[in-house]
């Protein structure tokens, strides 16, 4: 991994904030010049971090995803049986809490200039979150009510969905709550009380 030193990482910071600013602007495309113009920083800055602005977006991307990883990783895997609830909802509330600390990131690439690239990313930590969760759990396939697999891209398309809700709605359900919200619909389904299936 390359040294950076206090300077180039409070550099690496004003491009990437410059980044956002730019994209939020609408400004899909733009020059390494507008770039730094909004960093105010100097070219030979800019050249000395990154080759492109190909390269910087990617940069941002894996900082952003490396903290979601972190959020999301299982540290104590457990069964569910032997899980007290009030645990449950752990990774998910870290989950939230960084969107809402990354949430200029998360509104830029997820709502205002959608990047598959990063959506794809998120899913695919996501994805491993879930698939972690029911290992750990224990759940054997016999247990199941369908293919694993189904399972995994079902919970993972709502989770990711459930994001961008929650972006769109400004961010008017707390952290916790939404952590709650989830699993509960997880573990119980949706309705209060299960309804009658006729038939």
């Amino acid at each position: 991994m390359k040294h950076i030193d206090p300077r180039q990482l409070k550099s690496k910071g004003k491009l990437h904030k410059a980044y956002f600013t730019l994209q939020l602007k609408g400004q899909d495309q733009f020059s390494i010049q507008q770039l730094c113009d909004a960093a105010e920083v100097t070219r030979p800055t800019f050249y000395k971090l990154y080759k492109d602005i190909q390269e910087l977006r990617i940069d941002i991307h894996e900082s952003i995803l490396a903290e979601l990883k972190e959020a999301l990783t299982i540290k104590n895997p457990r069964p569910l049986s032997k899980t007290p609830k009030k645990e449950m909802p752990e990774n998910l509330r870290l989950l939230f809490q960084h969107i809402q600390i990354k949430h200029i990131a998360y509104e830029t690439f997820f709502v205002y200039q959608p990047d598959a690239i990063f959506i794809n990313g998120v899913k695919e930590i996501i994805k491993q979150y879930v698939t972690d969760g029911i290992q750990s759990s224990q759940s054997q396939d016999k247990m199941l009510r369908v293919k694993i697999e189904l399972i995994i891209s079902y919970v993972t398309g709502a989770y990711i969905e459930s994001i961008i809700f929650w972006i769109k709605e400004n961010y008017e359900i707390s952290p916790e709550e939404m952590a709650n919200n989830l699993i509960e619909i997880s573990l119980y389904g949706p309705y209060i009380e299960q309804p009658t299936i006729e038939g």
